[in-house]
């Protein structure tokens, strides 16, 4: 499963709060220079083009050094750009300049929550809350990271030079260095594949059933989650098992897509994630989509570019396996390197449409043509 926490929901309202423009009929050149590269590093923020709004906003800044919104967008940017240390230090700027800037306490808290730090996470949200109470979605997280915290404090972790796993119980060691093998064997294979390597470490937390559903709310028919981390609810383990392996794979796959780029249609991240597992189609299941695309009862890809989380089980099994097969067809026709542009595309702000037609040469609609005649 792939869940994502999407920020970007309140940068051009909040930007729009700070956005400086000096009063009176005329503005100075200099002025006039600072409110352009601000606008283009909202826009920029908005679209997912990170790198360039970046540049905007250090732009902005030579011209204005004391608004807060620069330095708020800076931080996003950086934020999403993974260079939390930068990140943090223009989001600290901002409380300088204006400590009731609820949106920068609220980044602090993400970055604090991805160093694994639950204390200053909790703290800064907090703050993000009582100077937002309307923020339902963070009064939501911040709940589900109290849960979190609460059943994870007294884990044991272990660690290699890429992931991090936690578990509870000195019984489970060995099932920390079963997960941490696999894991790194994932590291090398999916990395080869894709000319990728995540630079930041993954962590990877092991529960029981009924802690999985406490912390994740996931779905029934949920087998593990990506969220940023990796969580899996697993009882003992002995030895390495075929499900395991293909379940590790699965959710490494998430790790590596979201980390070559943040906003990816959830059926290419998840035909990606099985086709890694070794997931093949059984005659039965191409029989059932060679049917429905003979009646043109085949949904459209663009119908499922959002999140599964919410699909009834039923729901949820069709749409994985619609994914399946139309990444297996688009890695069989391009081959991976091609799909790897498509991600790289979708990593510099493309929408879907043109990620797919920059990375495979081929337009969306087509190669979904392609894709269901192939079926029938």
């Amino acid at each position: 499963m792939n869940h994502k926490m999407h920020l970007s929901i309140f940068i051009t309202f909040i930007l729009s709060l700070f956005l400086w423009a000096p009063s009176g009929k005329a503005q100075t050149a200099e002025q006039n220079t600072y409110v352009r590269f601000l606008k283009s590093g909202s826009e920029q923020l908005k679209q997912g083009d990170y790198q360039s709004a970046r540049d905007s906003f250090e732009q902005s800044l030579r011209y204005y050094d004391v608004d807060p919104a620069a330095h708020l967008g800076l931080g996003m940017a950086y934020f999403h750009l993974k260079d939390d240390r930068l990140a943090e230090r223009e989001l600290l700027r901002v409380i300088d300049l204006n400590p009731k800037e609820a949106a920068a306490y609220q980044v602090l808290g993400e970055i604090s929550y991805r160093r694994d730090d639950f204390e200053f996470a909790l703290s800064y949200w907090e703050k993000a809350v009582q100077l937002n109470p309307s923020n339902a979605a963070l009064k939501t997280r911040l709940e589900r990271v109290r849960r979190e915290h609460t059943t994870e404090k007294d884990f044991n972790r272990d660690v290699t030079s890429h992931f991090q796993v936690k578990y509870e119980g000195r019984e489970k060691i060995e099932a920390g260095r079963i997960i941490l093998r696999i894991l790194e064997d994932a590291y090398g294979e999916l990395g080869r594949a894709l000319s990728f390597y995540p630079s930041q470490e993954i962590q990877v937390i092991l529960y029981t059933g009924k802690q999985f559903q406490e912390v994740t709310d996931a779905p029934g028919w949920s087998g593990g989650l990506y969220d940023g981390k990796i969580r899996i609810p697993i009882g003992g383990i002995e030895q390495e098992t075929p499900g395991l392996r293909r379940l590790l794979y699965h959710e490494y796959t998430h790790a590596v897509v979201r980390a070559i780029a943040p906003r990816v249609p959830t059926w290419l991240n998840e035909g990606l994630a099985q086709y890694f597992e070794g997931r093949e189609l059984t005659a039965g299941q191409r029989e059932a989509l060679k049917e429905l695309a003979r009646a043109a009862k085949l949904p459209s890809l663009s119908n499922l570019e959002g999140s599964f989380m919410g699909l009834g089980s039923g729901q949820a099994a069709s749409a994985y396996l619609i994914s399946l097969s139309a990444v297996r067809a688009m890695i069989d026709r391009y081959g991976m390197y091609r799909v790897k542009m498509v991600l790289d595309e979708l990593a510099a702000g493309a929408d879907a449409g043109k990620a797919l037609s920059a990375g495979i040469m081929n337009s969306y609609a087509e190669f979904e043509r392609e894709w269901k005649r192939s079926l029938e």
